[in-house]
């Protein structure tokens, strides 16, 4: 088996499950089941891949509970450290378009690790990221209008307004956290 040098999207999942609280392999794999997680997949054939590996990173660990019946993983000081700059990380107006559930899932995991500035800091580079990417989408719609087969105008058009709805978000959000 390759070892990964650097986690995946998954992985920061785990990690940030395990993270808020000590999981079982079963009860990762009902949190991803049964909440936004779910657009990766619960399959054991994957959640359990992903929690040996990031066992070989020692980034968890497995340990009986006293009861001696489930084992739980938990985040070592590596994982949260690694969980940790990954949430600090920069955003780049690339992940608006191409990771914008990675940018949801780090902000989900920010309230237990990151002070409220930092939380603040990322979500004002989340706006500002989206307000240039909004932009240069408004830009492109307006030069290529007449020539865009409707159908696709009307999508593109969603995709704005979706980006737009986001934006508005980020603003509640900030307004909220300041409170």
């Amino acid at each position: 088996m390759k070892t990964i040098k650097k986690p995946t999207s998954l992985d920061y999942a785990i990690l940030g499950l395990v993270h808020q609280q000590p999981q079982t392999g079963y009860g990762i794999r009902k949190a991803f089941d049964t909440t936004a997680l779910g657009n990766y997949s619960s399959s054991p054939g994957v959640i359990y891949p992903a929690l040996n590996r990031l066992q070989e990173l020692g980034l968890v660990v497995n340990s009986v509970k006293e009861n001696g019946k489930k084992s739980m993983f938990r985040c070592t000081k590596e994982g949260e450290s690694i969980l940790k700059a990954w949430l600090l990380k920069p955003i780049e107006v690339r992940d608006i378009a191409k990771n914008l559930n990675d940018l949801f899932l780090r902000f989900a995991f920010m309230e237990n690790l990151l002070n409220e500035a930092a939380q603040l800091g990322f979500l004002s580079s989340f706006q500002n990221k989206l307000k240039i990417y909004i932009n240069s989408l408004q830009e492109y719609h307006k030069r290529e209008y007449d020539v865009m087969p409707l159908n696709a105008r009307l999508a593109f058009e969603h995709g704005i307004a979706s980006y737009t709805t986001t934006l508005k978000w980020c603003r509640k959000t900030i307004s909220t956290l300041k409170k």
